[in-house]
């Protein structure tokens, strides 16, 4: 007991003072009383070997010792038979040198190799008990053994015992010519970087003089957000000083090309503002000294590699031929693996600019690299207000500003087309800018109004051409893909793998190099992992980015074919032809264009583009102007030439080009994306921190007890350090990603972007778009309203979606008025327009005469009549602008022109006669609209008999105003938007996983609520407030009643709390905008339930407001989505359209259960994460315990026990644990984002402590065994170097068979949590390998002497000894066991009692891990938030 109490003591004091002892265990002494209080027998020492008896003449050699050898065999001056004795085998007696032994020239000895049994070992008087104990193993009486001498002592007597003194260790004066090679390296490098650094300071003296003196004068300013360098004084260009060389075919106003800067966020000239650019020029002493550094960095790689080497013989044919001895040599490595990690990590934070300082600084428009640097803003997530993790953040920051970690670097090189100079970067090429004396990408703007974007009809010539490639690049998206080996060496160049390394290069050296391999492989495989999807990924986007092909140009006033499409710029007219991709953003100048988008914006339906208008309205290309716009990567799928252009072409002009580009803008946030930080990511630094602070603890603890701090406790100490933080937890959780990422997969979900994986699984706000993403593709036609015959009239019961019952003038205006045309059997145009003409069963069909535009032939409503065909004359393509379109139909049977005018029935009525519209036309459009449709209304005048009233040509040149005015309103249109099957359980099921629910949509207010009701975000009989913009000011009214409401005053009056009023909220875009402009979103943000009318930007606002209160998903279907799906926290594209990229998550399977798949999938994969997380600090808190202990007694487990743990339990438990599938339905909680939050600390303290005292319990237990007391391991007399010879005892045995059952039933425990994950017992893989490590370490415990047992040297021993206590002779071979002792066969009673005493250690931690923690515990901790949620915490409205 007294003893067990001293291990205790050991643990919890950290007493520090040194004291002698005779064994290492420095709180108690080894073997020296009984439990009882008797003096301890002595042990028998087997198989001791005895010194070599030298004596005058072979006559006196005792007979038990006579040099007779066997026949051919001839007896040598070692003591040995052999068949010859060589010049090499010198005299034994001389102790190895002729003149230590000089004294004993003419002594020979005797037969050498005799081993005896010393019963009563007392190593106090271990030389006497030896020479008495083998003077009567080789029966020399007691007088004749007590005149022997001892060598080096006597001289005179006969016989001597050769007792040789310990030759001193070899050493090294360093001036041996490798270490003068040494010297002579590592002085040349340290003075050639010395002298370059002088060198370099001389040759930048000017330079840097005028860039301060230039500072001085105010001429060069420098921005804190955006460093600025400015050669000379800048002034901004005036619109004439910015003009560009005009076309001389195309002199006129507003035809030049100009530089444009443009004020908003994404202008490429802003983005060079916030740009530090540095230019460097090569200078050949520079790259000399460069390759020396790059040399010095190989060779300590080598340097280290011929130390390991030499230290299994391998370099110079034995142990220790060149380093001499392993402690000179564990010195030598010691010294220079601290000098290349200090290396290493030079080389790894300056890698960036390494090269550039070993070039010559100059000024940046006239060097040969550019350096462009930029400062990198991080945004946290979720930053929960810990002030642990403010403080170390805030240190962090102090050290990454003042070390410049947080400017991002890249070097390029400065190259030349005619007089510019210029570099790209990031896809984009910034030419240097004489005038203002600095580089910048230049942006050609060719007018703003539609006359003067036709005045570039006539096209360029070459020269301005060339000119303009020049400045813009080639039309080519560059995407720079690395080669393999550069992948490679930029994933490896990071601080986590120089730990990785360095922690391996000690496994390597210390006799662990079999563990060393499994590591290296298994961390080579998760950053090989890495590389080839981040390869994957790059080579994807290549391809669909680079696309060159061969079209036809207007240049020089001629059509040229075979222009490469890589040569177009702005300004160029080229023709646009059938299937083929189309290679930049244009307007079509001539004829229309029928384009499929669904590769940039995922609208599943090909789109009618039209030529623009040649008159002086604005050109918005994402507006109005959208209708002429052809966009990059889109493909052409029918053209229809103007029949005035004699060519037959349609005529496209070039706008933008290359990454300037809609596709090249999408294309770069894929690229360089914005970074994105998870405070899991900052927990996991804090954590990081913790275990290094306890590693070197552990490493301080180790110096002392494990050899008093002599350099073999260094080895030890860094083991230690590497296990407590272990190099495979980032491998882990990459492999963690890797394995959901593939499970996503079988989903049809790619994931793009690995780390957002775990982010999903954090997820409390669900954004939706509606059209396509809650509801189904597109529209269905759900009928016409006449108006009433009276104003004052009903519109009730006047709905039908039969078109032979509907009114005549309503259904011709339904059939007619829209932009369908047919394309090889398809229709084209507005999925809307498509939906109306199909359900109105009219026919289309081929112009009757070239005047008419369309030919349509209604439905033969009786068949002995054949119906009348009428004539399209005119048509007005729907704006978004104006919110309608309008056509002139020509009726054959009564020869008369009727304009049809739909569009929204706000617009419509805008436009009608006023005396028209029926008095309750607001009413039942709202009505409809509450139903969930999407109401448009018809407008129809008769502009009289063709020929007599109207002509012709007057309707040809008429104005869109003029046609569409005095019209008279006909009926509704409606149209229903039906929720797709599984909508509605979708929403059930996120809101039951504690996920609130938004929309956000592009379409009218009351549909999206009556959406939001019938899907289930809104309860179908809720309150519902709806504000709109009205006349500048904002307007809240009741949607059901209709009545006026003070918003805030009903908010008021509801006493429950924010997340629990009754009350839900829906805005309009304007009304969202006003909100914005007076700040008050955020008040209602989290009240408001639908956002309607959004436009694409202001999506991407109310996106990023929600993401201010929590992790917010968005959902969409790809199209106008893109850039909300892209801001959000977690995007997922309901569609494989090339926009779809931008979004970390797409999918082809548009079923909006994919979004429950998703968090589902995303909050096991952060659950797996923390469980791989939680079992590798698990592995470390117990590796460290394990050998703390077992450094105290300075024992080591034999080295299968390591190999068992370290390559089998550790890696198959890491992957077994991601193997957990994600439970089938979303819990009502998130798992944890924080490895340092309670929930986590609590759990893993618990475990740790029970396993703690565990280990320790069973060691005191141990020391309670009469058997095992007085049979103590002494370690005094062994090297400890020698690690794997420390373990044949019974301390390392129970510690280790403790300790290996508390390592896989480790990974079992974190195994457990099926509210994010399915049942322990279904994660079959775990079960499976824990069933076998269960069963092989209970065999280890309770079997006797087995050759499986002895592989471990657990419960086994020396084969003469397994015999004398009892058990048969082993017929398999068993190495000698390195104790007293002999062997550590613990009594077959106490085996069982110890692997009881195990189960209970696992029984234990399950019960605090699944009952306690996950079950008291998180329900207690639950309703306590619920009652008392966290400051930092907001609760939602689900």
């Amino acid at each position: 007991m007294r003893a067990a109490i001293h291990i205790i003591a050991a643990f919890l004091l950290a007493s520090f003072t040194f004291e002698d002892a005779r064994a290492i265990p420095v709180f108690h002494h080894i073997n020296d009383y009984d439990r009882h209080g008797n003096v301890c027998p002595l042990p028998t020492k087997q198989k001791v070997e005895c010194p070599i008896l030298c004596v005058t003449n072979h006559d006196l050699c005792p007979q038990a010792l006579a040099p007779t050898c066997p026949q051919g065999q001839s007896f040598c001056l070692d003591g040995t038979c052999q068949e010859s004795c060589g010049a090499d085998i010198s005299n034994a007696c001389l102790c190895n040198g002729e003149e230590i032994g000089a004294s004993y020239t003419n002594y020979v000895p005797c037969m050498a190799g005799q081993l005896v049994n010393i019963t009563h070992f007392n190593g106090e008087i271990a030389e006497q008990q030896t020479r008495d104990t083998c003077a009567t193993a080789a029966g020399l009486s007691t007088a004749n053994a007590s005149s022997i001498g001892i060598w080096g002592v006597d001289t005179s007597t006969p016989i001597v015992w050769t007792e040789c003194p310990l030759l001193p260790n070899p050493t090294f004066t360093f001036r041996e010519p490798m270490w003068i090679a040494v010297w002579s390296l590592m002085g040349a490098q340290a003075g050639l970087l010395i002298l370059w650094h002088l060198y370099k300071t001389g040759r930048e003296f000017a330079f840097h003089k005028s860039m301060q003196q230039a500072a001085a004068a105010g001429i060069l300013h420098a921005d804190k957000s955006a460093v600025n360098e400015k050669l000379k004084s800048v002034s901004s260009l005036s619109e004439k000083e910015a003009e560009g060389t005009l076309d001389e075919n195309n002199k006129g106003e507003g035809q030049g090309a100009v530089i444009r800067s443009v004020d908003s966020d994404t202008s490429s000239l802003q983005d060079s503002e916030r740009l530090r650019f540095r230019g460097f020029n090569v200078d050949y002493i520079g790259l000399f000294v460069f390759g020396s550094v790059v040399a010095t960095t190989l060779l300590f790689l080598v340097f280290l590699g011929c130390i390991v080497s030499d230290y299994y013989g391998d370099l110079g044919g034995a142990p220790f031929a060149i380093f001499l001895e392993s402690e000179l040599s564990s010195k030598i490595f010691c010294a220079v693996w601290h000098i290349a990690a200090t290396w290493f990590a030079c080389v790894l934070l300056f890698r960036k600019r390494l090269l550039n300082y070993f070039r010559i600084e100059t000024y940046a428009h006239t060097s040969q690299y550019v350096q462009v640097e930029r400062r990198q803003e991080e945004q946290v997530f979720l930053d929960d207000g810990n002030k642990l993790i403010a403080k170390l953040r805030y240190y962090e920051q102090l050290a990454v500003k003042r070390l410049n970690m947080d400017i991002l670097v890249e070097t390029h090189k400065i190259k030349h087309t005619g007089d510019l100079r210029y570099f790209e970067y990031q896809c984009m090429r910034y030419v240097f800018n004489a005038d203002k004396h600095r580089f910048e990408p230049y942006e050609f703007d060719l007018g703003s109004t539609n006359s003067k974007l036709h005045g570039y009809v006539g096209g360029m010539t070459t020269e301005d051409a060339a000119q303009r490639q020049g400045l813009l690049g080639s039309n080519i998206i560059k995407v720079r893909v690395p080669t393999i080996p550069v992948a490679i060496a930029q994933e490896f160049s990071s601080f986590l793998y120089l730990y990785q390394m360095m922690c391996m290069w000690v496994w390597y050296y210390f006799q662990y190099f079999q563990m060393g391999l499994v590591q290296t492989c298994i961390i080579l495989v998760s950053a090989f992992v890495r590389v080839i999807l981040r390869l994957r990924a790059e080579y994807r986007i290549k391809s669909m980015a680079e696309h060159v092909d061969q079209v036809c140009v207007l240049r020089d006033g001629e059509w040229k074919e075979g222009i490469s499409s890589g040569d177009l710029v702005p300004g160029d007219v080229f023709e646009v032809r059938e299937k083929t991709q189309l290679p930049c953003d244009a307007v079509i100048l001539s004829g229309t264009v029928v384009v499929n988008e669904s590769s940039l914006t995922g609208e599943a339906m090909p789109i009618r583009k039209i030529e623009m208008n040649n008159d002086d309205s604005v050109y918005d290309m994402m507006g109005q102007g959208k209708i002429n716009t052809l966009f990059a990567g889109t493909t052409v799928m029918q053209i229809t030439p103007n029949s005035s252009d004699k060519s037959g072409r349609v005529r496209a002009l070039a706008l933008r080009t290359g990454i300037s580009s809609e596709k090249g803008m999408l294309i770069h946030k894929i690229l360089f994306p914005s970074p994105v930080s998870f405070i899991f990511n900052e927990h996991i630094k804090l954590a990081i921190c913790f275990l290094l602070l306890w590693g070197g603890v552990a490493f301080a603890l180790t110096l002392w007890w494990m050899g008093r701090g002599n350099i073999t406790s260094w080895f030890y100490g860094v083991f230690i350090m590497s296990e407590i933080f272990s190099p495979l937890l980032p491998a882990a959780f990459t492999i963690n990603q890797s394995v959901s990422a593939a499970r996503m997969r079988s989903k049809k979900i790619l994931c793009l972007d690995l780390p957002r994986i775990n982010l999903s699984g954090k997820v409390r706000i669900f954004c939706f778009d509606k059209t396509g993403t809650l509801t189904r593709e597109g529209l269905e036609f759900y009928g016409a309203v006449a108006r009433p015959e009276q104003l004052n009239g009903s519109f009730a019961n006047n709905r039908t979606d039969d078109p032979l019952k509907m009114e005549k003038t309503l259904a011709m205006g339904i059939a007619t008025c829209h932009a369908v045309t047919k394309v090889h059997d398809q229709f084209i145009g507005n999925p809307v327009d498509i939906e109306s003409f199909n359900a109105m069963k009219w026919e289309l069909m081929p112009p009757a005469d070239s005047q008419y535009l369309d030919t349509l032939c209604p439905p033969q409503a009786d068949p002995n009549e054949k119906p009348t065909p009428v004539h399209v004359l005119r048509r007005f393509e729907f704006v978004h602008a104006r919110a309608s379109q309008s056509v002139a139909v020509l009726d054959p049977t009564t020869n008369h022109v009727h304009v049809y005018l739909k569009g929204s029935f706000e617009r419509v009525k805008h436009l009608s006669v006023q005396e028209t519209i029926p008095t309750h036309y607001d009413q039942t459009a709202a009505n409809y609209a509450r139903e969930g449709c999407y109401v448009l209304s018809l407008a129809h005048r008769d502009m009289g008999e063709l020929g007599q009233d109207i002509t012709l040509e007057q309707i040809k040149t008429m104005s869109r105003d003029d046609l569409e005015k005095d019209c008279h309103f006909t009926g509704f249109v409606l149209f229903r938007n039906m929720l797709k099957h599984d909508t509605t359980d979708a929403i059930a099921e996120l809101k039951g996983g504690d996920t609130r629910t938004v929309m956000i949509t592009g379409d009218t207010a009351l549909t999206g609520i009556f959406i939001a009701r019938q899907c289930g975000m809104m309860e179908p009989q809720q309150r519902v407030l709806l504000g709109d913009s009205v006349s500048g000011g904002l307007v809240w009214h009741d949607v059901d009643s209709g009545e006026l409401v003070d918003v805030d005053q009903v908010l008021e009056q509801d006493p429950r709390e924010s997340h629990e009023k009754q009350v839900e909220l829906a805005v309009t875009g304007r009304a969202f905008e006003t909100l914005i402009a007076q700040n008050k979103m955020r008040k209602y943000l989290l009240n408001t339930r639908v956002f309607a009318r959004m436009t694409p930007n202001d999506k991407i606002q109310c996106v990023r407001l929600h993401m201010e209160k929590g992790v917010t998903a968005m959902c969409g279907d790809g199209g106008n989505d893109c850039g909300a799906l892209r801001a959000a926290h977690v995007g997922l594209a309901l569609s494989e359209a090339e926009a779809s990229i931008v979004s970390p998550f797409s999918t082809s399977n548009r079923s909006i259960m994919q979004c429950v798949e998703l968090l589902k999938q995303g909050r096991s994969a952060l659950a797996t994460s923390f469980s791989n997380y939680k079992f590798l600090i698990f592995y470390g808190e117990c590796m460290a315990c394990w050998e703390l202990l077992m450094f105290y007694f300075t024992v080591i487990a034999p080295q299968p026990i390591w190999i068992t743990i370290d390559g089998f339990i550790v890696t198959f438990m890491t992957f077994a644990i991601t193997q957990a599938r994600p439970a089938k339905r979303l819990g009502p909680s998130r798992p944890t984002a924080k490895p340092v939050g309670p929930y986590t600390l609590i759990s893993a303290i618990g475990v740790i402590f029970i396993n703690f005292w565990f280990i320790v319990g069973s060691v005191i237990w141990l020391f309670q065994q009469d058997w095992f007391i007085c049979n103590e391991f002494d370690s005094s007399s062994i090297d400890s170097a020698r690690w794997w010879l420390l373990g044949d005892n019974y301390e390392a045995e129970v510690i280790s068979l403790v300790i290996i059952f508390q390592f896989f039933h480790n990974a079992a425990l974190v195994n457990f949590g099926s509210v994010f994950r399915q049942s322990w017992w279904r994660n079959y893989v775990l079960v499976v390998f824990w069933c076998c490590f269960f069963v092989s370490t209970s065999y280890l415990t309770l079997a006797d002497p087995n050759p499986y047992s002895c592989i471990f040297r657990i419960n086994c021993g020396t084969k003469e000894v397994l015999h004398d206590i009892g058990y048969p002779m082993p017929t398999w071979n068993i190495q000698e066991y390195n104790s007293p002792l002999g062997h550590n066969v613990m009594p077959k009673n106490f085996r069982w009692r110890l692997w009881g005493f195990i189960l209970g250690n696992l029984v234990t931690t399950a019960v605090w891990e699944r009952v306690v923690v996950q079950g008291f515990l998180r329900s207690w901790a639950m309703k306590r938030n619920k009652r008392n949620p966290p400051k930092t915490r907001t609760l939602f409205k689900l």
